[in-house]
């Protein structure tokens, strides 16, 4: 039982020693720590992804955007 508690802390300090690197990563950039990360997310999608699954992507998101935007009209 001891050891689940010490791994759980251990768990959540390191997972809180993230975050605060990610927030002083993303103060340093004067952005906004969710900010930051869409900008790194989409810097990593550029590099991985390839020109057709890129708009693949864009595409649905336009369309989610379309769909949202259509049911805020109709509310």
């Amino acid at each position: 039982m001891k050891t689940n508690v010490y791994k759980e802390k251990r768990a959540w300090r390191l997972s809180h020693e993230a975050f605060l690197t990610l927030q002083e990563l993303a103060h340093q950039q004067g952005l906004q720590t969710a900010a930051f990360l869409e900008v790194i997310s989409r810097e990593l999608a550029l590099q991985r992804l390839s020109e057709d699954q890129r708009a693949s992507i864009k595409a649905e998101a336009e369309r989610i955007a379309a769909e949202r935007q259509k049911g805020a009209q109709e509310a």
